[in-house]
């Protein structure tokens, strides 16, 4: 696929958005980890068996999680196409 320059810079300022995105959602997930003293993954079998309650750190913990690997997704596919 032959790209323009400016689709490729405009890729390329999206995939550092979604790196910085992935690292603001690993440090949130980390603090959430040593707070709750939880992998994400154990915390979100729990959350999703019903098992963890309704308070807001896990709604927000639940939703950083899917965030964190829809940006991953969203930067390898940039990765594929430009990098």
């Amino acid at each position: 696929m032959n790209l323009t320059d400016d689709v490729k810079t405009s890729l390329k300022r999206e995939y550092t958005l979604c790196s910085n995105a992935i690292v603001f959602y690993k440090k949130a997930l980390k603090e959430l980890e040593k707070e709750y003293r939880l992998t994400t993954s154990t915390f979100l079998k729990k959350f999703e068996s019903g098992q963890m309650g309704d308070e807001a750190d896990y709604f927000e913990w639940y939703a950083f999680a899917k965030l964190l690997a829809q940006w991953r997704k969203t930067q390898s596919a940039i990765r594929s196409t430009v990098l």
